[in-house]
């Protein structure tokens, strides 16, 4: 399960609770949870397996280099609104010398992975959701890859309105790591 039970237990009721420092020693607060946000990628959904993929269709001399190349791709493209597939998958394609005749190959296997989400967490969702609390979402994805997790998960029908799901490719900057 990718949730454990003991961060169930925490979330349902909305309670969680605190410590605070002062001067005659620990106090322990209840206070209530108003909002639950989530990432997407290893949370809702299963991480894209970019680097995986690109291992089979890379030399053996270069495989070394697909997580670096991803990477460098990803951190590219992760903040900029105008990003296109084909911008990425050209930018992989000459990186790490692969045919571009592979691209729609590859893309099929990454969003195929991006669609599988976690039952158990998007149970948790429904359940906060009818619990009362907001949801939200922050991600660093591209667009077009999220919007296969968004549909697959149907988070856009679980996190309402759909202006609680940021996404770093649209507003231009990723969160911390």
């Amino acid at each position: 399960s990718r949730i454990s039970s003991s961060t169930k237990a925490e979330i349902f009721p909305a309670r969680a609770a605190f410590k605070k420092q002062s001067s005659v020693g620990v106090i322990m607060a209840q206070v209530p949870i108003k909002c639950l946000v989530v990432d997407c990628g290893g949370v809702t959904n299963d991480d894209s397996g970019m680097s995986r993929t690109l291992q089979k269709y890379v030399t053996e001399e270069l495989a070394a280099d697909v997580p670096l190349a991803w990477k460098t791709v990803w951190k590219v493209h992760r903040d900029n609104p105008n990003s296109t597939k084909a911008a990425v998958w050209t930018e992989l394609c000459q990186a790490l010398r692969i045919d571009v005749a592979k691209v729609d190959e590859m893309d099929a296997e990454i969003c195929c992975t991006l669609r599988k989400s976690y039952p158990e967490t998007m149970e948790l969702l429904r359940r906060a959701k009818r619990s009362g609390l907001v949801l939200g979402m922050v991600s660093n994805h591209i667009r077009f890859w999220f919007q296969e997790c968004l549909e697959a998960s149907s988070l856009d029908r679980i996190i309402e309105p759909s202006s609680l799901i940021v996404v770093s490719n649209e507003v231009g900057c990723s969160k911390p790591s």
